[in-house]
């Protein structure tokens, strides 16, 4: 009697995997519109949880894309149901995937990969032989035509003895085309905080002078891309992706000067009594001197820097949560001119996840707070990210931060 029990059970054992194979990807619940950006070492994923499967949320990272099963040495990190996005700190954004699980309230896991749709990569749009780059829209893809019709494009770099031959095709003659360099490749808009401007208003061909010895990475962009905030880094595009370096020897004939000679005077070289005695110093004339001190250079204008500016809701003290954090930085250093702790409080508060609205208006005074502190590179980046959710407002600090790179 007990075989007969165990006989039915057997055999939906047997059956039930090949029921699950069989079902199509549209029914497994599974996460969607995952997306991903990195800010420095920090990466933000982000996601929409699944409807049918309201239980915890399991994120696989690897150095190889997800394409059909996930490795067995790989642990997940568990997110609970409703939050939708994770913030991961790495080292390495160069070869890093990401394949974020659905699972039901019974802890069942549903390991179904859906490329773009709940696995991705932070190098997926610079990887020819990536699989997934091959269900990206054509204007993703390196060197296609709306590349060439957005600006800069067939950007190169070649060393020619102790210069650097930079050569470019420009869409537009009469915009601003500003050149970047850097130690480090240029492969996303992120990048260029560890970049310096060269010069601004240049043309191709442009000879650059950098210091020999170093590998030279250089990258074109248009000034109004960056007042707008629709700048873009495509390596291979408008950013080299091959390191130009002036060997050292190169530079030897501009840097080897012949020894000076000795300074000698008259008066040490001629016979004694030969000069008669002439005084050091001829004092000026009453004339002369009140007509120097008249004379004044002009000075420069010193900059109008813009009003700090806060929102209403973070001038009232909250009940708690999140904002009464954001509250405590804004009232005892952000409205009382104090940027040292208002810089370190705000990046303190922003190492920890916080919600897209508190997010984005806490960038927007870290923004201000590195504008205030002379950081202007940095309170760029942030005015570009506050752009998507305040366009007027982060339009006129982008304008004053542009206007304070070029005093």
């Amino acid at each position: 009697m007990r075989e007969l029990y165990f006989l039915p059970i057997f055999a939906l054992l047997l059956v039930f995997p090949a029921n699950v194979s069989a079902q199509s990807r549209d029914s497994i619940p599974h996460i969607s519109k995952i997306s991903v950006e990195s800010r420095n070492n920090l990466i933000r994923l982000s996601w929409t949880d699944s409807p049918a499967a309201k239980g915890p949320v399991y994120i696989f990272r690897s150095a190889r894309p997800f394409v059909s099963s996930i490795p067995a040495n790989i642990m997940p990190v568990t997110v609970r149901y409703g939050q939708e996005y994770f913030i991961d700190d790495t080292d390495d954004l160069e070869n890093i995937h990401y394949f974020i699980a659905a699972s039901d309230t019974s802890g069942r896991r549903y390991d179904i990969i859906l490329p773009q749709v709940n696995s991705t990569g932070l190098n997926y749009i610079h990887d020819p032989n990536n699989r997934e780059s091959a269900s990206l829209p054509a204007r993703e893809t390196r060197g296609s035509s709306s590349d060439v019709s957005r600006g800069i494009s067939n950007i190169a770099a070649k060393q020619e003895g102790e210069r650097v031959i930079i050569t470019y095709d420009a869409s537009g003659q009469s915009r601003n085309a500003i050149l970047y360099r850097s130690i480090q490749p240029l492969r996303q808009v992120q990048d260029l905080l560890n970049a310096v401007i060269v010069q601004s208003r240049i043309t191709s061909p442009f000879i650059d002078l950098p210091v020999p010895g170093i590998s030279w990475y250089y990258a074109v962009i248009f000034e109004d891309e960056i007042s707008s905030g629709n700048l873009s880094i495509r390596p291979g595009v408008n950013a080299t992706v091959t390191p130009v370096t002036i060997a050292v020897q190169d530079a030897a004939d501009r840097t080897l000067r012949p020894i000076p000679l000795p300074i000698l005077t008259l008066r040490n070289t001629m016979p004694e009594g030969f000069f008669q005695e002439i005084p050091e110093q001829i004092p000026l004339s009453t004339a002369s001197a009140d007509l120097l001190n008249k004379t004044r250079m002009p000075q420069k204008i010193p900059l109008a820097l813009k009003g700090p500016r806060v929102f209403a809701v973070d001038l009232q003290a909250p009940t708690g949560g999140e904002e009464s954090a954001l509250f405590q930085i804004i009232s005892e250093y952000f409205i009382k001119f104090d940027w040292k702790n208002a810089l370190a409080g705000l990046r303190h508060y922003l190492s920890l996840p916080r919600s897209k609205d508190i997010e984005a208006r806490a960038r927007f005074y870290l923004g201000q707070t590195l504008y205030y502190s002379g950081n202007h590179r940095e309170a760029l980046m942030e005015f570009l990210f506050f752009r998507a959710h305040h366009p007027a407002e982060a339009g006129s600090w982008i304008n004053a931060v542009l206007a304070a790179m070029v005093y």
